[in-house]
């Protein structure tokens, strides 16, 4: 009861808040309560109508889901039921025909094995076909010719035989790569050794006819002040030369076959070197021959101390033959297909690994002896650079230096490089000119002041990068960088040493040319960072740290110095730093502190002078008024004369660049020693005032005048000083006064229109003083009105 009476006064309150929020306070709106009442009488019968039709519709609603329902049930239980039945008539099937499968899988397999011997019989029979025809073109060629009856039979069938052995023999080399990987290996086996028995027996025929041919050519060409006779059919020559040639191309071994061939592992020394064409090999053989004869064994050409003579050899070969493999043989090559192939590069290879042979031949006893040793590397270099530049043979082909990076040689050439290295900077430092210019009497060329020991140095490591310039593998190259770097840091310390001799006399020939030699070294140190050599060796170097296994990658990924134009421009941008970054900085410091000693030495001269300038009496000095012109003080005369000669004698011992930073250094040690020392320990009437402007305007700023345009920009004190000091009485006060009640006044009640003191000071051209320098410099004038 009492929850219904509460449900009541619930719903009593609830009305009268419905009739106050649509009636309110407004009597005249009352008559709108019977409009609502027929409104929510309307809603209350269209609620009750939806109640009572839920109520019908919903359990006819409910009795169809059940029904369909029931009925989906039926379905799946009739679907499991045939599911099950025709799952029993698989199996019942799948047994009955398994005897059946079983039959028809042996058959099958049956029918592969047989598939396969036939495919085997095809293999043997096609190699045994195609060595038939090979027989058959090579008997018919060497059939007497007295069994043809025509002349021209016997030649046309001749003509034919061999370039129809050589074809079917390309069939041949082509069914030897098809077969390779095959898991048959008595066929590949008699594949292999059916296409090297034929092989050596063309190769035998073409290259006996491919020698003859050139021997009648006169090949190889030498080149002798007898005047030779012409050659007999020299167009026939060449026509049958030039079919030789195609035949012997066709010749070519298989690359799974061709280490096989002891002729082409002659000239396979070299890593990723690929294998000399066969007509290209019959052309090198006869050179090859007089170099093994000439330069091996116990002839006397053969002397180790003269490398040269078989690198100079080499090159005479080449020079003698390159118009004929350009002229003659690239022809041939073209119509062949080889297009991509250059005559006189494949030439040079082949040269080359002749040359290759030698040196690891030589190289063993050679380590014993250094200097036979640095000479044939010194030839080697100077070989390699002359073929690439001379005949254009490409950077991307191996050459002989790769012999130079082989273990025990390269560490050997390390230091052999390191000894010498060390020598000559030690012979560099002792010479009696090792402190002097070589170019003293030529200003034009002399403009660094260079000393002879610092450019020799420099040559010095030029040199030892033109040695390891074209190494094929970057971190070989690194090696040889960090011998540099070493040597350049050997030679800063060496400098360090001799500069502490020379310290006590900081302006002295040997100290500044030192300077010089330390500012050489910074100058081409930095540009040579710049250079795309250094920084690719940069991006070596920073990859060589961030990879645990570098000369790994870089074995697999390299095989030339081809590789280094592989690397992105992008890359390059996103280095940080050089090579040199450390070393310079290293040099940077030494030759700031020379320059500081240099220049504070000239200042401490300057400044033993200054005794009686100081205790000049500037505050009884004569006005300028009673001068028809001022002179400088007679006091400054001897300092100012000091300061001009040592400036002087600097300039002509250091570069312009160095003397730059001395004169500065200088002006900016005299402009703190003449504020503090002179202006700040003194007081100056009107006649001191200006002779101290006369003396530091008229005669010590242009003194520096010589080597800037503004010279009074770097006495800024100084200058600052002296407008303060000459300031004309009126201004003086007004700018006192200004600065006291800046500095000493309550200021919290100034109006805007008061004048500010860096305002007023800037007016009269006082920038770098602050107001209270400023007021300290106007109390040393002693020219005050007395109060």
């Amino acid at each position: 009861m009492a929850d219904s009476g509460e449900d009541d006064v619930d719903f009593e309150e609830e009305v009268k808040n419905f009739i106050d929020s649509e009636i309110g306070d407004d009597v005249k709106a009352l008559p709108r309560v019977k409009g609502l009442l027929s409104q929510l009488e309307e809603q209350k019968k269209g609620l009750e109508n939806q109640l009572s039709v839920a109520s019908c519709e919903v359990p006819n609603r409910i009795q169809e889901v059940l029904c369909g329902a029931e009925s989906a049930v039926t379905k799946v239980e009739t679907l499991l039921a045939n599911e099950k039945q025709i799952q029993n008539d698989i199996t019942k099937h799948l047994t009955q025909a398994q005897p059946i499968m079983d039959g028809l899988a042996e058959l099958t397999n049956q029918v592969k094995e047989f598939e396969k011997f036939i495919s085997y019989m095809k293999w043997v029979e096609d190699v045994e076909q195609l060595s038939s025809e090979i027989q058959g073109s090579l008997l018919v060629n060497s059939t007497p010719f007295q069994l043809f009856h025509s002349s021209d039979i016997q030649q046309s069938l001749v003509a034919s035989a061999i370039p129809s052995a050589v074809n079917h023999f390309a069939k041949l080399a082509e069914l030897s790569e098809e077969i390779q990987g095959s898991s048959c290996s008595n066929l590949t086996k008699f594949v292999n050794s059916t296409v090297l028995f034929w092989y050596k027996i063309l190769n035998e025929k073409l290259s006996s006819e491919f020698e003859e041919v050139l021997k009648g050519l006169r090949w190889p060409f030498i080149v002798t002040t007898v005047p030779a006779t012409p050659i007999q059919n020299k167009s026939e020559l060449f026509t049958k030369m030039d079919t030789l040639f195609g035949q012997l191309l066709k010749l070519q071994l298989p690359d799974n076959l061709s280490s096989d061939d002891k002729s082409t592992l002659e000239y396979a020394v070299l890593p990723g070197c690929r294998h000399i064409l066969l007509p290209l090999q019959l052309l090198l053989k006869p050179l090859k021959k007089r170099f093994k004869y000439h330069f091996y064994g116990k002839k006397q050409t053969n002397d180790p101390s003269k490398p040269e003579w078989y690198f100079t050899q080499v090159l005479n070969w080449i020079r003698d033959h390159v118009d004929f493999l350009d002229q003659t043989v690239q022809p041939m090559l073209n119509s062949a297909g080889l297009i991509n192939l250059d005559a006189r590069v494949e030439f040079i290879r082949g040269l080359m690994l002749v040359i290759t042979a030698k040196l690891s031949h030589d190289i063993p006893e050679l380590l014993y002896d250094e200097n036979l040793l640095s000479h044939t590397i010194e030839e080697a270099l100077l070989f390699d650079r002359e073929v690439r530049n001379l005949y254009g043979y490409p950077a991307s082909q191996p050459g002989c230096l790769h012999v130079l990076t082989e273990s025990d040689c390269f560490e050997k050439w390390l230091n052999v490089e390191k000894k010498f290295a060390n020598e000559k900077i030690e012979s560099l430092l002792s010479s009696p000119n090792a402190w002097t210019s070589q170019y003293k009497d030529i200003s034009d060329v002399d403009e660094l002041r260079v000393p002879e020991c610092g450019e020799n140095f420099m040559t010095l490591l030029s040199v030892i990068t033109d040695r390891y310039k074209n190494l094929p593998f970057p971190n070989h190259r690194i090696r040889f960088l960090e011998l540099q770097l070493d040597l350049i840091d050997d030679f800063r310390i060496r400098l360090l040493q001799v500069k502490k001799e020379e310290a006590k006399i900081p302006l002295g020939n040997n100290h500044c040319a030192i300077l010089n030699a330390v500012n050489y070294v910074i100058v081409e140190l930095q540009k040579w960072a710049d250079e795309l050599f250094f920084l690719q060796l940069q991006y070596f170097k920073t990859a060589h740290q961030s990879l645990e296994s570098f000369d790994t990658a870089l074995e697999e990924s390299m095989v030339s110095t081809a590789t280094t134009d592989k690397i992105d421009d992008s890359q390059l941008d996103n280095m940080e730093g050089t090579v040199f970054d450390d070393t310079v900085k290293l040099y940077q410091i030494m030759r700031d502190e020379m320059v500081k000693h240099v220049a504070l030495a000239i200042a401490a001269d300057v400044k033993s002078m200054s005794r009686q300038y100081r205790q000049e009496k500037w505050f009884s000095l004569p006005s300028h008024k009673d001068f028809i012109i001022l002179g400088l003080s007679t006091s400054a005369c001897e300092m100012f004369q000091t300061l001009k000669d040592r400036l002087h004698h600097v300039k002509q011992l250091i570069c312009q660049s160095l003397f730059t930073t001395v004169w500065q250094k200088v002006a900016e040690a005299l402009n703190t020693f003449i504020y503090d020392e002179v202006i700040l320990n003194n007081r100056f009437n009107e006649g001191g005032a200006a002779q101290l402007q006369y003396d530091m305007t008229r005669n010590l700023f242009p003194m520096f005048g010589e080597f800037t345009q503004r010279p009074d920009n770097f006495f800024k004190d100084v200058k600052e000083a002296c407008i303060l000091l000459n300031l004309n009485l009126g201004s003086a006060i007004l700018m006192r006064d200004i600065l006291f009640h800046a500095l000493h006044e309550d200021t919290s009640d100034d109006s805007p229109t008061q004048p500010k003191p860096r305002a007023a000071l800037n007016d009269i051209s006082v920038y770098r003083l602050t107001p209270g320098a400023a007021e300290r410099i106007l109390n040393l004038r002693t020219d005050w009105p007395k109060s």
